[in-house]
C-alpha cells in the first residue's frame, strides 16, 4: 500500500506539472493559430484531429471494442467536452483577438475563486489556509490587471477588449463548474478514452458554432507557417497530453490542487508573451506574479495533504 501511494501520489504531480507548463503554454499556440485562422474552426478542428489520433492509438493498441462505452458514460464525457472545450477554450480563442495572452492566462487565474464558491455552496468549505492563498492570489492579479496597465490587441478599444475579457472569464465558471462537479457523475475508467470523447463533442461543437457564425474553411489554405505550427502544437501537445493529464486528475486528486494550475499558467504565458509577441511587461506584472506565486504555494502546501485520501 505505501508504495502504491506513493506511486499515485508522483504520478499526480508528473500530471499537475505537464498541466502547468503545457497549458502555460497554449495562450501562446492559441494566439499564433489564430493570427491567420478562424478561431472557432481552428480548435474545432483541433480537437478532432486529436481524437481522430487517439482512435487510432486507442483502438490499435486495445481493440476497436475497448472504445465502446456505456451510454451515461458517453452521455456525461460529452457534456464535459461541450462545456471545457466548446465554451471555455472558444472564449479564449476569440478572446484573444483583442485581449494580450497573459491577461487571458491571469483571467483564467480566477478558477480557484469559482471553486472554493461552489465548495461552499456545497457545504466543503476549503480551509481557511486554502482561502488565504486563494485571496493572496487575487491581491497579485489585482496588481496585474490595474486599471491602465493593459493595451488592446489589434487596434481594439477598451470596451471591446473588456466584453471579450468578461466572455473568457464567463467561460472559466463553466469549466470551474465542470471541473467540480465530473467526479460525480461515471465517466470513462480510461483517461484517454475520456479525452477523446470530450475532444469529439467540444471539437464538433466548435466546428459547428464556427461555420454557423460565418467562418470558412477556406481560410486553412492561406493560414501561415506559424499559425499551423501553433495549430500542430495545440493538437499534440496541449490536447492530448495536457487535457488527458488533466482529465486523469479530476478523478484522483483534489480539485483544490489541481486548480492551482490556474495560478502557475499565467507566468509562463506572460513570459512567452513577452518573448515571442512583444507583449507589454510592466512592473505590476512582476510585482504581482510574485504575489500569485505566493498564493499558490500556499494553496499547494495545504491542498497537497488530501492526495494520500485518493
Amino acid at each position: 500500500m505505501p508504495n502504491s501511494a506513493s506511486a499515485n501520489k508522483s504520478k499526480v504531480w508528473l500530471s499537475l506539472w505537464s498541466v502547468y507548463i503545457i497549458w502555460g503554454s497554449t495562450y501562446y499556440g492559441i494566439a499564433l493559430a489564430i493570427e491567420s485562422m478562424p478561431p472557432l474552426l481552428a480548435m474545432g478542428t483541433r480537437f478532432l484531429a486529436a481524437t481522430t489520433i487517439l482512435i487510432v492509438v486507442l483502438g490499435a493498441k486495445n481493440g476497436w471494442r475497448s472504445l465502446i462505452i456505456p451510454r451515461a458514460e458517453f452521455l456525461n464525457a460529452s457534456i464535459m467536452g461541450g462545456t471545457l472545450l466548446g465554451i471555455a477554450i472558444g472564449s479564449v480563442a476569440l478572446g484573444e483577438r483583442y485581449v494580450p495572452t497573459g491577461i487571458a492566462a491571469l483571467i483564467i487565474s480566477a478558477l480557484p475563486f469559482w471553486i472554493a464558491i461552489f465548495r461552499t455552496v456545497d457545504g466543503n468549505r476549503p480551509s481557511n489556509l486554502s482561502w488565504l492563498g486563494v485571496v493572496i492570489g487575487f491581491v497579485g492579479v489585482a496588481f496585474l490587471l490595474k486599471p491602465g496597465s493593459v493595451n488592446p490587441l489589434n487596434g481594439a478599444s477598451t470596451g471591446l477588449m473588456f466584453f471579450w475579457a468578461m466572455a473568457i472569464m464567463i467561460g472559466n465558471i463553466g469549466w470551474s463548474f465542470g471541473s467540480y462537479i465530473a467526479p460525480r457523475f461515471p465517466m470513462p475508467k480510461n483517461p484517454m478514452i475520456s479525452t477523446m470523447y470530450q475532444m469529439l463533442t467540444g471539437g464538433l461543437l466548435l466546428i459547428i458554432t464556427g461555420v454557423a457564425t460565418g467562418e470558412k474553411f477556406s481560410e486553412f489554405f492561406s493560414a501561415t507557417k506559424s499559425s499551423w505550427a501553433g495549430w500542430t502544437y495545440l493538437t499534440l501537445v496541449g490536447s492530448i497530453v495536457a487535457y488527458s493529464s488533466y482529465v486523469w486528475l479530476i478523478s484522483n486528486a483534489p480539485i483544490g490542487l489541481i486548480s492551482t494550475y490556474a495560478y502557475v499558467n499565467p507566468v509562463i504565458a506572460i513570459s512567452l508573451g513577452a518573448i515571442f509577441l512583444h507583449e507589454k511587461i510592466s512592473i505590476s506584472y512582476i510585482f504581482g506574479g510574485a504575489i500569485v506565486l505566493l498564493g499558490v504555494l500556499m494553496v499547494v502546501t495545504n491542498e497537497s495533504r488530501s492526495i494520500s485520501k485518493n
